[in-house]
């Protein structure tokens, strides 16, 4: 009881206080419509101080120790104590993944982690600070607070911290050994960068330290503590070189600096430079520069070799985006303006109100993001100037379901009405054992699977497929773990954290304690736990918060062997006490070289099979992995656009480097044209994306021996293969023929037109949107001699099959929504409570999850078409599925062995790509393969069994057939095995 008083009594200390809390930058909307969506742009949180101090005599009081590593008192340890709420870099987010900032491995982030040590911001400040007597004791008063960050130093030793510590605990901080981290610095090319800035920083204990590369690049940082470490490594000219979870007294670090990359962009209208703002998007990345009318081109610097797209606009002019590698040190492009037009996006919910503050995000047709926008509520958003042309628009927003829309723009203005249907949502709270907020913790959902993070606040938001029962598990290595069953849509759900069941795991290396190992703990594929925070200098990685039973425990760490599985019993209230050994890894070492020895840079390298990172060759060629087994060789793989592969070679690690030849494809010219002429803009070579203005393109291909065999793809055109002597290098033009294309109009249920239905099929790549009188034109795909075409808009749906090349029109009649009930039950015959059932709509290629309640029930609206139903646990291969058209205003579905049904067992010899079918009735002659059986009323599938012996449950008592063939191919001989069989059957039926 004693440390519910004392958080009691903070609470009250700290109303005061709370008006001094963290305020984290947000953009202010403009409340004028229409506007310009703000681009949304990562930027420097505000580290704003948090006051500690309750400004009376009866405020709290938090003591503990000092001592070193061996448990001995340290005296006059200098102790200082900022509040928990106080936030510093450890605590910071990635804007653009949600991942730890210290944790993102996108490129760009070192620039923006690099932005903290520059200017000082992020790191932990004291605000109050005492010392520690000769028994090493300190004691803070007079506080103010609920939790508080507590850390010490002392000379001659590392600094310790302890986080969320609460009045009323001991603390205690052991003070580990002084350490270092040293290393060199590098270039591309491999020598060695004096004068190199190296920084690096605890993500346990957020201070800062510097050091500057020496002769030789090498560097030492000194005086660390508590780590593992994020080091960071810069020069001018350089791209930062990161390493994200580095161990102190370690094997030496080696920063490998990127040369910067610089993309000089040129913008033209009519053959002559014009003004435009220049947009640049990456990963990660966001900026835009703006040229002159008679400037030279637009600069921009400091990139990573990395894809980016690159697009310009103007006042009602814009450009077709540009998709670049900036695998050369200056990259330049040419973008030409042509008359542009806009979007005029609304974004609203099912009953046409303006949806909460959404977020836009425009890409092209191939998925690459050329713009995300921040529209206040109720805005008109503005998107332009673009290119004439084909794009793809997404909506989000917290609480409704992400949507997409075809989006073509004319010149002029292209009104959307974008409408995003409110999700099923969870909301709660993650606290601790003392009952406070609980940020960062991991929030396990299941049967989804779906993990989703506390915020600041330890409140979470789930988004959940459907109404149902849900189980939440929270779990944090360090404060523990708890569960929670909760029916959705639900608010005020409560986590609460409590010990459980642990283990301490210890993780060594030849007698050596590892820092900066991780641990996960399994019991099954749905209940695994992750460590929150690697190991420090003791090697120890606290596992708190676990249910009661026995789990396979794995280690990993970046510089060594993954350990094996090693099983691991807890039981609660009490920790297990766990070693774990972790082997060396070795080094493979290489070069890649061009046909004369020279060697080639930028070359994308992997081993097979794939235990590692992949690399690149720097500027002489180089290449090395790092934590391989030893005992086994590897395949090198090596790619790059502008060779080919001459062998795939093997290498050893720690044997002698490898050798890799690649030989340099030759450059081909030529021009795409449709059968009119007429340039195609944007289309595929291999694997080059082409825009062109003109069609024409000048790229590095593959070549076999004499021949020149490429592909050549482009939306709404018929694919070619082209196959031509390798020489000369000029292709001359490539005529694509427009693909057929399926023409129609889609209806509501009286038969008027409906406009602005998204029009896709089963098969197809892209989607339309209907016209103003409900007509479509949609290519149709290659290959495939029937699909089915379909049509949606809100809640209503129509589908229709087309055979390829039929000119027929299609009539699309939009219906409601079937409303789907029934339950699902286990093998024993009881209702599955909170149970996930995985549908596929065959029609759409549409996936859907059923999820039933605590009675086992399940309610939801599907689209009317034909679906499969896994009822197996996770779906996987043998498990049984059910077939069945989903019609009508409101159907019932019972799944699963429902009580008053029988079952069939069937023998069979196991084989590849075979599947038995239990149809209803008697069924004559099927075909070969029996796809027709697909688009059954209601049917059982089971593909490729993975017994001889196969039992169907489920079935209500009467005449069925069993079908035994392959799935996708003919069979041999007759064709599939067909045998009718009597539910309930008289012993076991064999297909052999």
């Amino acid at each position: 009881m004693r440390k519910w008083v004392f958080i009691a009594v903070a609470a009250v200390l700290a109303i005061a206080a709370l008006v001094l809390g963290p305020r984290w930058g947000a953009p202010v909307a403009r409340p004028v419509s229409p506007v310009s969506a703000s681009s949304i742009r990562q930027g420097m949180p505000a580290f704003n101080a948090v006051g500690v101090s309750s400004g009376a005599q009866e405020g709290l009081t938090l003591t503990g120790r000092v001592l070193d590593g061996n448990g001995r008192p340290v005296a006059d340890a200098e102790v200082s104590l900022a509040a928990s709420a106080e936030r510093t870099l450890a605590d910071v987010r990635c804007d653009e993944c949600g991942l730890a900032l210290l944790a993102c491995t996108a490129h760009e982030t070192a620039l923006h982690t690099r932005a903290f040590f520059e200017q000082q911001q992020g790191f932990l400040t004291a605000r109050a600070t005492v010392r520690t007597d000769a028994e090493g004791k300190f004691r803070f008063e007079h506080l103010a607070g609920v939790s508080f960050t507590v850390w010490a130093r002392s000379a001659g030793l590392g600094v310790a911290l302890r986080d969320r510590a609460a009045p009323g605990e001991a603390v205690e901080l052991y003070l580990p050994p002084l350490r270092s981290i040293t290393g060199t610095v590098v270039d591309d090319s491999g020598q060695a960068r004096p004068g190199a800035r190296v920084r690096a920083v605890s993500r346990k204990v957020p201070l800062p330290f510097e050091a500057v590369a020496g002769a030789g690049g090498a560097f030492t940082l000194s005086g660390l503590g508590e780590g593992p470490f994020y080091v960071l490594a810069d020069a001018e000219g350089f791209q930062p070189a990161v390493a994200q979870q580095v161990e102190a007294d370690s094997q030496p670090l080696r920063l490998k600096l990127t040369p910067s990359r610089t993309l000089e962009v040129r913008v033209t209208r009519d053959g002559a430079p014009a003004a435009a703002t220049v947009r640049l998007r990456g990963d990660h990345l966001t900026r835009e520069e703006h040229t002159e009318a008679q400037g030279g081109p637009v600069r921009f610097n400091g990139l990573y070799p990395d894809e980016v797209v690159v697009t310009a606009e103007a006042p009602g002019f814009g450009s077709t985006p540009q998709t670049l590698t900036l695998s050369q040190r200056v990259t330049q492009v040419t973008l030409v303006l042509e008359a542009a037009g806009r979007l005029l996006v609304t974004v609203v919910d099912e009953d046409g109100q303006p949806v909460p503050n959404p977020q836009l995000l425009l890409r092209t047709v191939a998925g690459d993001l050329i713009r995300r926008d921040a529209v206040p509520t109720g805005a008109l958003a503005e998107l332009g100037p673009l290119a004439p042309g084909e794009y793809v628009l997404e909506g989000q927003a917290e609480g409704f379901t992400a949507a997409q829309l075809p989006a073509r723009v004319a010149q002029g203005e292209t009104p959307l009405e974008l409408e995003l249907a409110k999700a099923t949502v969870i909301r709660g709270q993650v606290i601790d054992e003392y009952g406070r907020p609980a940020a960062g913790v991991s929030v396990l959902v299941q049967p989804t699977g779906e993990v989703v993070n506390a915020g600041e606040d330890g409140r979470f938001t789930a988004q959940v497929p459907m109404p149902g029962l849900y189980t939440l598990h929270a779990h944090h290595s360090e404060w523990g773990g708890g569960s929670v069953q909760a029916t959705a849509p639900a608010t005020d759900v409560t986590l609460s954290l409590e010990a459980k069941a642990g283990a301490d795991v210890t993780v060594s290396s030849g007698g050596r304690r590892v820092e900066g190992a991780d641990v996960v703990m399994w019991a099954d594929p749905e209940n695994i736990f992750r460590s929150d925070r690697p190991s420090g200098p003791d090697g120890v990685v606290p596992m708190r918060g676990l249910p009661p039973g026995t789990y396979q425990l794995m280690a990993s760490h970046p510089e060594y062997l993954q350990s094996g599985p090693k099983p691991v019993t807890v039981q609660d209230g009490t920790k297990q006490q766990v070693t774990v050994e972790l082997e060396p890894g070795a080094q493979l070492t290489g070069d890649v070289v061009d046909e004369d020895g020279q060697p080639v840079v930028g070359a994308a390298m992997s081993v097979s099979p794939r235990v590692t990172e992949p690399t690149q060759s720097d500027s002489s060629g180089h290449f090395e992995f790092r934590a391989l087994r030893p005992d086994r060789a590897y395949a090198v793989e090596a790619r790059h656009a502008s060779y080919e592969v001459m062998e795939r070679p093997m290498g050893k690690p720690g044997g002698p480097p490898v050798r890799v030849k690649m030989r340099k494809r030759s450059t081909f010219r030529g021009r795409v044209v449709d059968d009119s002429g007429q340039p195609v803009r944007r289309f595929r070579v291999d694997e080059h994306d082409v825009n062109s203005p003109d069609g024409r393109f000048e790229l590095p291909l593959s070549t076999a021996g004499d021949r020149l065999i490429v592909a050549v793809d482009a939306t709404g055109y018929e694919p070619q293969v082209v196959d031509r002597p390798s020489a000369p290098p000029d292709m001359g033009d490539i005529v694509l023929v427009k693909a057929p294309s399926v023409s129609g109009r889609v209806r509501d249920a009286s038969g008027g037109p409906v406009p602005d239905a998204v029009v896709t099929c089963d098969v197809c790549d892209g989607s339309v949107l209907s016209g103003p009188d409900g007509t479509f034109s949609l290519a149709s795909p290659p290959f495939v001699p029937r699909f089915t075409v379909s049509a949606r808009k809100g809640k209503v749906s129509g589908t229709q099959e087309v055979p390829r090349g039929s000119t027929a029109q299609v009539e699309l009649t939009l219906k409601p929504a079937t409303h789907l009930t029934g339950r699902v039950y286990l093998a024993n015959g009881q209702p599955a409570a909170g149970a996930q059932v995985e549908g596929l709509n065959a029609d759409r290629s549409e996936t859907v999850s059923l999820i039933t309640g605590a009675d086992g029930r399940y309610s939801a609206d599907l689209s009317p078409g034909s679906y499969r139903f896994v009822v197996g646990p996770r779906g996987g291969m043998g498990e049984p599925a059910v077939v069945v058209q989903v019609a009508g205003a409101d159907m019932t579905l019972d799944l699963g062995p429902v009580p008053g049904t029988g079952s069939v067992t069937v023998l069979l010899q196991p084989e590849r790509g075979k599947a038995l079918w239990v149809v209803p009735g008697e069924v004559g002659a099927v075909g070969n393969p029996p796809t027709e059986l697909l688009r059954s009323r209601y049917a059982q599938l089971v593909y490729q069994p993975m017994t001889e012996r196969v039992v169907v449950q489920g079935l209500r008592p009467g005449r069925y057939t069993l079908v035994w063939g392959y799935f996708h191919a003919e069979m041999p001989g007759t064709g599939p095995v067909v045998r009718a069989v009597d539910v309930p059957s008289q012993g076991e039926v064999s297909l052999r």
